[in-house]
């Protein structure tokens, strides 16, 4: 087991360097993360640092399905997470309820639409209706969207027309429920994350209802988190990869007591990275249920919180990298791995660069999975709770350094007045806290995690720019307290709970910045600069005579990334939402500020803000930007969840 845990498998792989290849030509956002490595870059020839100066809303688009959602209260929405594609000039945009439509670039104008009706069977009884885009694909004449739905179906679309290709699937679908080896509970999974197409196979992400339902349904049928591949002509399954490795498989050893039988839930819902060239596909795996007791699944666990790297045409294992050993903190890997190649000690070196939620980046070579810079195995605190058996160690990457604190200490909290840091300690009492992975407990309020389970960096991911290699990494924390307690009766032995934890004075508990963006040079590892996303809580009443410079919002910012600028855009508040989402309303209860939404220009040389505009809403989407009509625009998606969803394109040249 050692070995397998300190390194990764081996295979014969091509080792000849060739870069990756820019996946949209310029103008173009082809790629829900703006290409199959993760980059979530465009050139943006027109963007200077001066025309940022004058950004303007440029046209709004209300996402079709609005109307169906405020005639019918009962269909449970998600806030809109949708991010559009462009393909000369031509956006194709996904809403909540996963209706879609083709846009006119340069004008909004509306050109399609379809609607699957899913949302005629009422909410998904998994994570209501949400939806973060799709997926382009095309062949000469044979131009293709990829959809996915909440309700575990891949819909082929002529990207023309907008209609179903029939002899796709089963008349245009795939039912994702079908084909795994048990039975899949349909309320329990859902597609948010949009599909890649990796060697001309459909690799889907299939998000798994876990941490916050713990209880239902038993653990022996939670969903397995099997990762497939589906060809892109026929729609015909081609492969399967088994998470956890069933028997005869390499890792099945690390799940003690035949544990790998029932386990589920160690899925892959963040979207994964793919290099052509080398016919990999990069999958960032989730945590295996429940996310903070692990006593029923002792050992590693195989592939929990793990990088795997697959031959995309086979589904054959060609590395991987565990990067928590049997997880009990949520720490799912939550977004694709950057793909970069880097210049490390005068030495080429195709990367894997993964942004996690601790606040890590472990940089791995991607055709070998072995580390660039030594990642250090260290001690770590152990769980006290009965029948636990925690990990002695966990993975610490030396290089590059973490991009937040991490763990809680007294000398962490807040301490912009004396009062502040009083109150903050009293807070911090209620909870066990210590240095990050101190195990989750049954006594007091339970245990302080920080970074909390939405990060760290979280499923915004991080931006690269091919021509420097500077890596920028938005993140925040709000600490979030684990309790454990005693579950009679079910099929494990406790299960958790996670609630946000907020500071005094509706302020965060710990010192600011409360958000930052890092831009690290990933060719030496060596942090650039640091600055905070946003504003922050500057106004709040107990600190508003302190005259403070930005704070950074605490929450989560989204980022796109041009050859001079970083735009950024922090996640808002939105007073409705907790009625149907979990993440963003409990960072709502935890954090009181009312700062105005902005898309910000950032500097992407210093981190300087160059400039800002006023968003009719706030974000809460990854950001895209492309070109029309000789204009470039950044598109921002606002609304949802009781809120009309819509599209904002904003002109930045």
């Amino acid at each position: 087991m050692a070995a397998i845990r300190k390194t990764a498998i081996a295979v014969s792989i091509s080792m000849l360097f060739a870069g990756v290849a820019l996946a949209a030509e310029t103008g173009n956002w082809r790629e829900y993360n703006g290409d199959k490595a993760g980059a979530r870059y465009e050139p943006g020839a027109k963007v200077t640092k001066d025309s940022v100066k004058s950004m303007k809303v440029a046209w709004r688009v209300p996402l079709p399905g609005n109307q169906i959602s405020a005639d019918n209260p009962d269909l449970r929405t998600w806030v809109n997470e949708s991010t559009p594609l462009a393909v000369n000039g031509i956006l194709y945009a996904s809403s909540p309820l996963s209706i879609i439509s083709a846009i006119d670039g340069a004008t909004g104008k509306v050109l399609w639409t379809y609607d699957g009706g899913g949302w005629k069977d009422g909410s998904p009884p998994n994570l209501g209706f949400i939806s973060r885009g799709l997926t382009y694909w095309e062949d000469g004449e044979d131009k293709r969207l990829i959809v996915g739905s909440p309700d575990a179906y891949l819909t082929a679309l002529d990207a023309k027309t907008g209609k179903p290709i029939e002899s796709f699937g089963d008349n245009g679908k795939i039912d994702l429920t079908k084909g795994l080896r048990r039975p899949v509970d349909r309320s329990l999974v859902t597609v948010s994350s949009p599909p890649i197409i990796c060697g001309g196979q459909i690799v889907p992400s299939l998000a798994v209802l876990d941490s916050f339902a713990i209880g239902r349904p038993p653990l022996k049928e939670h969903p397995p988190g099997d990762v497939r591949g589906f060809d892109i002509k026929t729609g015909k399954q081609s492969w399967v990869f088994h998470a956890p490795p069933q028997a005869g498989e390499p890792g099945n050893e690390t799940w003690e007591n035949d544990s790998w039988k029932t386990a589920g839930s160690m899925n892959m819902w963040a979207r994964p990275s793919c290099d052509e060239e080398l016919g990999t596909v990069y999958l960032p795996l989730s945590t295996p249920a429940n996310d903070f007791y692990g006593g029923h699944r002792k050992g590693d666990g195989l592939y929990g919180e793990s990088l795997v790297a697959l031959n995309a045409k086979t589904g054959k294992i060609n590395w991987f990298y565990q990067m928590v050993h049997h997880g009990l903190w949520d720490y799912d890997l939550p977004t694709a791995p950057n793909l970069m190649d880097l210049t490390v000690g005068g030495k080429k070196v195709k990367a894997a660069v993964q942004v996690t939620k601790q606040g890590f980046i472990f940089a791995l070579d991607r055709t070998t999975g072995k580390p660039i810079w030594p990642i250090e195995e260290k001690a770590v605190p152990q769980s006290n709770v009965p029948g636990e058996k925690s990990s002695p160690t966990q993975p610490h990457p030396s290089i590059p350094a973490p991009v937040l604190p991490q763990g809680a200490s007294e000398d962490m909290l807040i301490d912009l007045k004396p009062e502040l840091k009083e109150e903050a300690k009293k807070i911090l009492s209620r909870y066990n806290y210590g240095p990050i992975y101190t195990p989750p407990t049954l006594d007091k309020a339970g245990t302080l995690e920080n970074p909390g389970v939405l990060g760290g960096a979280s499923w915004a991911g991080a931006a690269h720019s091919p021509k420097t290699n500077i890596l920028y990494v938005p993140s925040f924390s709000i600490p979030f307290a684990i309790k454990l307690k005693k579950e009679n009766g079910a099929a494990y032995d406790y299960t958790g709970t996670w609630a946000g934890v907020g500071g005094p004075k509706g302020l965060p508990l710990f010192k600011p910045p409360f958000s930052t963006i890092t831009a690290i040079d990933m060719n030496t590892g060596k942090h650039l600069w640091q600055v905070p996303a946003g504003k922050g809580p500057v106004n709040n009443p107990a600190i508003k005579d302190l005259n403070l410079g930005w704070l950074g919002v605490p929450r989560e910012s989204h980022i796109a990334l041009t050859d001079k600028v970083l735009f950024v855009a922090p996640e808002g508040t939105n007073s409705v939402m907790g009625l149907s989402t979990r993440g963003t309303a409990l960072i709502t209860q935890a954090t009181k500020d009312e700062e105005e939404p902005f898309l910000y220009a950032y500097d992407a040389d210093n981190g300087k803000v160059l400039g800002e505009v006023r968003l009719p809403g706030a974000a809460f989407g990854a950001l895209m930007t492309y070109s029309a009509g000789g204009k470039q625009y950044v598109v921002v998606p606002i609304g949802g969840a009781g809120l009309p969803a819509e599209l904002v394109a904003v002109q930045v040249n």
